[in-house]
């Protein structure tokens, strides 16, 4: 079997709408991808900086796979959470990235979209702060 070793950390995220922020992160991987050691998710603590726009994370990613092929590599899915005076959270927007396939150090940008709600939820959102849900 091989073996992948990803190491490194989420710095940060800049560009929202407000920069009091944090991070839901998981590693997700295909049926033939086992996960040896390290946690497979997790979350971030909320940085709220007070000059710039970019709230710093730093935090930790280690995790050992085991593989019997490369399909189903692993990718990197973020959350990106608001949290505001009051404690309320709002999910403002997700994404995810690859893991390099290359050995080596790499700097990864993630691109993340923003979830929208049907016109009566982006009002709401507006006027009150309620959080959009999703409709199953």
């Amino acid at each position: 079997m091989a073996e992948v070793h990803v190491i490194g950390q989420l710095v940060g995220g800049s560009g929202f709408p407000d920069n009091t922020l944090f991070c839901k992160w998981g590693i997700h991987a295909g049926s033939a991808w086992k996960l040896l050691a390290g946690l497979s998710g997790g979350q971030t603590q909320v940085d709220s900086p007070v000059l710039g726009e970019t709230s710093y994370w730093c935090h930790p990613i280690d995790v050992h796979f085991a593989t019997k092929g490369i399909q189903g590599w692993p990718k990197i899915h973020v959350q990106v959470w608001h949290q505001d005076t009051f404690g309320r959270q709002e999910l403002y927007a997700y994404g995810f990235v690859h893991v390099p396939t290359s050995p080596g150090h790499h700097v990864v940008q993630c691109v993340t979209w923003q979830p929208v709600g049907s016109f009566r939820e982006q009002v709401l959102q507006q006027i009150i702060g309620e959080i959009g849900r999703a409709h199953v």
